[in-house]
């Protein structure tokens, strides 16, 4: 990898490269709670020069020893150099749910095992999807495995957002009503099912109006393409009840608000028809503007920066403290933002 490195660097050259988005499911974890199941997170690394380099995390799901993450990370493959794939299963402590994912210390959560690659191996399956055994620190073989699944990007930045409604949902609950969610997600080619965005829970109610959500054209891929829309009871135990499903296409989904109809759910199978009707209150196709369209349309910002010296954020030498110095060189928050301003003034210089 480094000959080639310095070959390519060394004639101009930067190498051809395909952009793919990884997505990432479990099945069968270790419980490692006593009074409910784990709640596992995934962290992806790349091996470089022998050591790790960490390129994503996903969130947390609750309660669920067969997780489907939403959250994807995005690669660059190279076809002409070998690249490694770490990937590390966590239980996330529950007093750390609330903690953004990017600022949790792994040492302070439960290793559920680990799996390795190269991502060579993944984009050479007929699917795109690998599934891997999970291992301990030492190698040896662990309960339960981790599946990953490999798609190429799209450049466009178009993207539609939506808002649903139920209507006369099947109540699931004995002493109340039901909790319902929409789960979206995207049909490959060999039929898998890829989630890509889900609603917040409406508690206790048979007729949900949800919030808006935001599907990108990278997401749906194309507006012909199968989507899967699912709606579950939520549960937490983690085991959420199907109350329905249907497949339909974003192309679907624009006539279905412009008729103003309701769609039908069905079974798992759709062999079924179930009770209940979902409808669109909105569609909107928009562009999906970056920092820099901003920027160079004249957009203008003015900042402040304070330096706070209370010692109200805790002992600097404990991980809990926001001004944490990690050994490893992770950054803590301050650091963070101070990045993030050194990189502001530069694109505004």
């Amino acid at each position: 990898n480094e000959a080639l490195d310095h070959f390519l660097q060394g004639h101009g050259l930067r190498g051809l490269y395909t952009p793919l988005e990884l997505s990432f499911s479990a099945s069968k974890l270790r419980d490692m709670d006593a009074l409910s199941k784990s709640d596992p997170m995934l962290v992806v690394y790349t091996k470089m020069d022998g050591r790790l380099e960490e390129i994503g995390r996903t969130e947390v799901i609750l309660n669920s020893l067969e997780p489907l993450w939403i959250t994807k990370t995005m690669i660059n493959y190279q076809f002409e150099i070998v690249q490694p794939l770490v990937f590390r299963i966590y239980d996330i402590d529950t007093k750390y749910h609330n903690t953004p994912v990017k600022m949790l210390n792994l040492a302070q959560q439960d290793f559920l095992g680990e799996a390795f690659c190269n991502l060579s191996e993944i984009v050479t399956k007929f699917n795109h999807s690998l599934s891997l055994n999970l291992r301990n620190g030492s190698g040896h073989a662990l309960q339960g495995t981790m599946t990953v699944h490999a798609e190429e990007t799209a450049s466009s930045r178009m993207a539609v957002e939506m808002t649903f409604h139920c209507l006369n949902l099947d109540n699931k609950d004995t002493f109340s009503k039901s909790d319902p969610f929409l789960r979206v997600s995207r049909l490959s080619e060999s039929a898998v099912a890829i989630p890509i965005c889900k609603t917040e829970v409406i508690n206790n109610n048979l007729n949900p109006v949800w919030r808006p959500i935001t599907l990108t054209s990278q997401q749906y891929s194309s507006r012909d393409d199968p989507l899967l829309v699912e709606c579950f009871d939520f549960d937490a135990s983690g085991n959420h009840e199907l109350m329905g499903a249907l497949q339909t296409t974003i192309a679907q989904l624009e006539n279905l608000y412009k008729s103003k109809a309701g769609a039908n759910f069905y079974s798992k199978k759709g062999q079924k028809k179930l009770k209940g009707q979902l409808f669109l209150d909105t569609f909107q196709e928009k562009v999906q503007h970056t920092f820099l369209d901003y920027i160079s349309s004249g957009f203008e910002l003015n900042f402040m920066v304070a330096v706070d010296f209370t010692a109200s954020n805790g002992d600097p030498r404990t991980p809990q403290s926001l001004h944490y110095i990690d050994p490893s060189g992770r950054l803590n928050s301050y650091q963070q933002v101070w990045n993030f301003l050194t990189l502001l003034r530069y694109y505004l210089n």
